[in-house]
């Protein structure tokens, strides 16, 4: 089956159409500084969507430019960050006059110093170039070096190409030598091993033709400037000038050649540009951006903190989300230097010499890819999404012979570790399959951890449910989660009429269990938004084939705890404890079969207080590393108290999230991990998510408003709910004062509070 990746249009009725103006600015969440950076990781962040910076001035006065893209993936499957560029300026404008301010309307760095001096840096949306246009009062030269540091090959051992005989090597990047008036330097992937032996792991022949994303992708830079000459192949010298503007193009493309690449970054140096078109366009767009939808919220004492630390989980978004590849979950493109930002989580506390290193390395570990993807959908940003979606339907036509050769039946399987072509990590699955059956993972943690799939194709229909693309839902949605249904029919037998998950693993928390909740509230959800979509997008076939196929899912499993009825991990767990997710609340999120307006609230609620984290009666303690209440980092607790109405836990959780900068970085919008590397974009997304979902929940086809919001708070917000509508909203003491929504038609559909309350007349716009 081959699935056509299509891009997404969504109109939303916004033509000549005055939308509700908001009184409060993004730029009022700006960063500024006035004491210098002790370590460059110490840094202000930038990005185009795939170009991304990390801007630091050191107490010398030398500015720090750590350049990143999103796609830059090596042959050994690691991102990698591109280099440092450092800009020092004769004389230095800093030693007495100091200040780096982050305006974030036009996505602009700014930098003042003494007589005059002023350094705009800024990275081009429109185009892949750094800008750092410097102007003085006094003649000043500029001095240029760029800071490479795999100058040699290295063999790669990561946990996800565990297994691969002699591990793969990663090639040095090169350095153009004798270059005239520029600084270029290159990293190109020059094996195909870690992709050979991925294929060759899934136990099924090399398909004919496959397209290994990784080959022969080059990605690097070059750095050109006014009146600029080489010293070196690593450095350049400016003559004296008032105003020098300094560039750093980058590209990220697979290229037959190294000449091809180039070719093309050399070109694009060398086309004119006019600088203040360009500009105006890159400003424009981030202007648009910060209005297309925001959270304000006044109130109450931590209202402005927890309001930017909303503003900068979108900021990232937009800095990383249009890449060929996902945001990835421990740090996207901007991980520090973990030799000058220790790591904070419960394996240790440490530094590490390799500048590429980052946290539980560069798997795609589904739960918690997953996260940044779940707060972009009321923010209306679902172009980036399609990197997570296209991860998937990339290796779909393979894991699902992958599933057909090593169980012998029809449907896909989805594992929880994956590469980034879409299939299973070998490191995981067992490179070495001796003493292995066929299909069987050599990870004890995974082994039946196959939740993803489902979740996958709850995300897809949710995304149809927002955009209403009926050639996305014929295309993808439905073709992938039919599979997968398929699938859980097939592999596994029946008992009493029902299917019947004996002995598998329920997420990492238990890994000998019966019935577990995310398999069954997974498969109720998506039979059910399979069944919902018009008759005209599938065939009574398969209409027949699902409604029969839901009959025979088990019902939702529930316990007893102290007299309380709750919803359970599984029908019956056999295993002790050996993470602490809250698996019991997959029925709440992602699969929303219980929360407000929706039946059994006070169950749901109820398993909330009596969640598996914070009781030992259900496979024993809390393993040692994680003694009593786990919060943030990719544990989704707070989304799950929106999405059943507990306001006070989600307002609390939601208020702690979004203010916990890293301590040896001063930019708040970098956030402190609990389990894994900063900028922890599990830990804010989750946060963004919850606050997202206090203020709007679709429930079925209602828009239901303020289901958690505080009575003591005060909100302007414009958020996208399902079916191309977007509300926008002030909200005075918890309640609303002004409503505007497009399309108006679907003014029918809006509650207010648990109580599914119709708004007042006079509060619409």
């Amino acid at each position: 089956m081959k699935f056509k990746i299509t891009s997404i249009l969504i109109c939303l009725c916004l033509v000549s159409i005055k939308l509700y103006s908001q009184s409060i600015s993004v730029d009022e969440y700006n960063v500024s500084w006035t004491e210098k950076s002790k370590i460059a990781s110490d840094a202000m962040p930038l990005g185009n969507g795939t170009t991304g910076a990390l801007v630091s001035v050191l107490e010398d006065g030398h500015i720090w430019i750590s350049v990143r893209h999103i796609d830059a993936w090596s042959e050994a499957h690691r991102l990698l960050k591109l280099g440092d560029v450092e800009v020092e300026v004769t004389p230095n404008p800093f030693n007495t006059t100091f200040k780096q301010e982050l305006i974030l309307s036009d996505g602009v760095i700014y930098l003042e110093g003494k007589d005059g001096f002023k350094s705009k840096i800024w990275i081009d949306k429109n185009n892949s170039v750094i800008h750092v246009e410097n102007d003085s009062d006094l003649k000043f030269k500029l001095n240029i070096k760029l800071h490479n540091w795999r100058d040699e090959a290295q063999v790669i051992n990561e946990t996800n190409l565990k297994g691969i005989p002699g591990g793969v090597t990663e090639s040095a990047d090169v350095i153009i030598p004798n270059n005239t008036n520029a600084i270029t330097w290159y990293h190109r992937n020059n094996t195909t091993k870690a992709f050979d032996w991925t294929i060759k792991a899934l136990e099924i022949p090399k398909p004919e033709n496959l397209d290994n994303v990784l080959e022969n992708r080059t990605f690097g830079a070059m750095i050109v400037g006014d009146k600029m000459s080489n010293i070196s192949d690593t450095t350049m010298t400016s003559k004296p000038r008032k105003c020098n503007h300094l560039k750093i193009y980058t590209l990220n493309k697979r290229t037959k050649t190294v000449d091809n690449w180039l070719d093309e970054i050399k070109a694009s140096s060398s086309k004119k540009e006019n600088i203040k078109t360009n500009w105006k366009a890159h400003a424009s767009w981030w202007n648009t951006f910060w209005k297309s939808s925001y959270i304000h919220l006044t109130g109450f004492k931590e209202a402005k903190q927890t309001s930017a630390g909303y503003a900068y989980t979108m900021y990232l978004n937009a800095m990383a989300g249009e890449g060929e590849f996902p945001i990835i979950w421990n740090g996207s493109m901007f991980a520090p230097d973990l030799n000058e930002v220790l790591q904070r989580n419960h394996t240790g506390i440490k530094h590490f010499k390799d500048k590429d290193h980052r946290s539980w390395g560069n798997l795609m570990l589904h739960q918690n890819v997953r996260l940044p993807f779940y707060s972009m959908n009321a923010a209306g940003q679902f172009k980036y999404a399609n990197s997570f979606i296209n991860l998937y339907i990339r290796g779909f036509d393979l894991m699902k012979e992958h599933s057909n050769t090593v169980f012998g039946h029809e449907g896909t399987v989805i594992r929880e570790s994956t590469t980034l072509w879409g299939v299973i990590a070998p490191g995981v699955y067992g490179v070495d399959r001796e003493g292995l059956e066929p299909g069987q993972q050599q990870s004890r943690w995974h082994r039946t951890h196959w939740n993803a799939g489902l979740e996958v194709a709850w995300y897809l229909s949710e995304r149809f449910d927002y955009t209403q693309n009926e050639t996305f839902a014929k295309e993808e949605f439905i073709p992938f989660a039919s599979e997968i249904v398929k699938f859980f029919d097939l592999h596994w037998p029946h008992k009493d009429g029902k299917l019947y998950f004996p002995d598998v693993h329920v997420l990492e928390s238990f890994r000998d269990a019966d019935n577990p909740m995310p398999f069954i509230a997974g498969l109720h959800s998506v039979l059910n938004s399979l069944l919902k979509l018009p008759n005209h997008l599938t065939t009574e076939t398969d209409r027949t084939y699902w409604k029969a196929l839901l009959t025979r899912v088990p019902e939702v499993p529930t316990r007893d705890r102290n007299g309380t009825k709750i919803l359970a991990n599984a029908e019956v767990i056999k295993s002790k404890k050996a993470n602490v997710e809250v698996a019991e609340l997959y029925s709440v999120f992602p699969y929303h079969l219980y929360g407000v307006g929706l039946p059994d609230l006070k169950m749901a609620q109820d398993t909330y207080k009596n969640r598996t984290t914070l009781v030992n009666d259900v496979g024993g303690e809390n393993p040692k590393w994680a003694p009593g209440y786990i919060r943030g980092g990719w544990h989704p607790e707070a989304i799950m108290a929106a999405m059943v109405g507990l306001t006070d836990s989600v307002q609390k959780e939601v208020v702690w999230a979004l203010h916990r900068p890293v301590p040896e970085q001063r930019y708040p919008g970098f956030f402190m991990s609990t389990h894994d590397g900063t900028p922890d974009v599990q830990h804010s997304s989750v946060a963004a998510t919850a606050l997202q979902r206090m203020i709007l929940q679709n429930v079925e086809n209602k828009i239901v408003l303020l289901p958690a919001f505080p009575s003591n708070w005060n909100c302007e917000f414009k958020l996208y709910a399902k079916q191309n509508t977007i509300v926008e909203g002030k909200v005075v003491n918890g309640e609303i004062k002004k409503l505007k929504i497009t399309p108006f038609n679907r003014k029918k559909d809006v509650f207010i509070g648990q109580k599914l309350k119709t708004p007042k007349p006079e509060i619409w716009n």
